[in-house]
C-alpha cells in the first residue's frame, strides 16, 4: 500500500504513543507499506520538530534522528511540479498532487481542510481510521 502521511502526523509520531505514532510505526518503519515523502513534506517536518516549543517533548538529536530514519525508510520522491488547486487551504495541494502524482492509496492526516476536500482522491483519513484499515487488511 502507498500512503502520503502529512507532516503534522509525522510530528505527532514523533512525539508521542498514540495513533500517529502506531501508523508511522507500521508504514514507515515496518518496510511492508510505501510511505511516500518529498523534499517539501520533510522540510516541513524537520522545520516543526526544530521548534524551541517541542523541546519539552523530543530533543534535537531525537528530532534529528526521526528525521534521518524517515529519510533512509521511506520511499523519497521529488516534489510535483504540477500542484494544482485542490483543497481549501493551498498549503495543503501539495499533499494532494504528491498523492495523485505517485499513485498514493491514501492520505493520513488530521488536516480538517484535507478531510473536507471533496475530491478524495485518494481519501484523506486519520491515523486511527489508517490504522484500523491496516488491522483489517492483516488479518
Amino acid at each position: 500500500m502507498r500512503v502520503v502521511i502529512d507532516a503534522n502526523v509525522f510530528v505527532s509520531a514523533a512525539i508521542g504513543l498514540g495513533p500517529s505514532h502506531r501508523v508511522v510505526q507500521a508504514v514507515v518503519f515496518s518496510q511492508y507499506h510505501d510511505a511516500i515523502v518529498s523534499p517539501t513534506l520533510i522540510g516541513e517536518i524537520e522545520d516543526v520538530l526544530s521548534r524551541p516549543r517541542l523541546r519539552k517533548r523530543i530533543s534535537a538529536d531525537q528530532a534529528a534522528e526521526f528525521i534521518e530514519d524517515l529519510r533512509i525508510m521511506a520511499t523519497r520522491v521529488p516534489d510535483p511540479i504540477d500542484i494544482g488547486q485542490h483543497t481549501r487551504d493551498p498549503k495543503d495541494d501539495y499533499l494532494v498532487a504528491l498523492a495523485q502524482h505517485h499513485a498514493a492509496d491514501y492520505i493520513v492526516t488530521g488536516d480538517k481542510d484535507l478531510h473536507a476536500w471533496p475530491e478524495q482522491r485518494p481519501p484523506a483519513i486519520t491515523p486511527a481510521e489508517f490504522k484500523t484499515i491496516l488491522t483489517n487488511t492483516s488479518q
